[in-house]
């Protein structure tokens, strides 16, 4: 259970790591993209350089370890439901691939994008609101599901109320995601390697 708690952090961990490091290297790479005003699926969409290696190294990679995540992640808590919730977001991520075309937002390719987006962040704040649920978890966990969901919900708000503009909420909502990701993966390695120590 330990052994397999350890692995499913260094899977979720190195699912954000990956997506960091392919965001910094291609964005770099790409010199008309802008880290603050460019959507990150700019970096993958239509006629942009190194398109291919992005969404196949920042979507599809990353989309699969978010999988395998969210389905082992569930399995640690005893939680068929919520395994099920977290791998959909990482279904959704992975097919976010699909190249969105930045000048014609209303071509199919590019709809598919924005779907696949939006389902795979319904299902993970979906999968959230689960966690915050469920009463017989760690007080800590569900304490964090519920407030990673209501800043996800505020940083939404925020565009609505014209507070700051969609790339801004792009990048918060990217941040929010992979920030629980990140937090909720050390916290699995910590508790293994704790756990380990005592045994010895």
């Amino acid at each position: 259970m330990n052994i397999t708690e350890k692995k499913v952090g260094i899977v979720g961990l190195l699912s954000v790591m990956i997506l960091i490091s392919a965001l910094l290297t291609f964005g770099l790479m790409n010199k008309e993209f802008s880290f603050v005003d460019d959507f990150i699926s700019k970096l993958g969409a239509k006629n942009e350089p190194n398109a291919v290696w992005f969404n196949l190294i920042g979507f599809v990679t990353v989309g699969i370890l978010l999988f395998i995540f969210g389905l082992a992640y569930g399995n640690t808590l005893n939680d068929k439901f919520l395994s099920i919730l977290l791998s959909l977001f990482g279904l959704g991520f992975g097919f976010t691939a699909i190249p969105i075309d930045m000048q014609f937002s209303d071509t199919p390719f590019s709809k598919a994008h924005i779907v696949a987006i939006c389902l795979g962040i319904a299902f993970w704040l979906f999968g959230l609101s689960w966690l915050g649920y469920k009463q017989k978890l760690n007080k800590k966990v569900r304490n964090r599901a519920n407030l990673t969901a209501v800043i996800l919900v505020l940083s939404m708000i925020g565009f609505v109320l014209g507070i700051w503009s969609m790339p801004i909420t792009h990048r918060l909502v990217f941040a929010i995601v992979f920030g629980w990701t990140a937090i909720t993966s050390i916290e699995l390695i910590l508790k293994s390697q704790k756990i380990a120590k005592n045994n010895l």
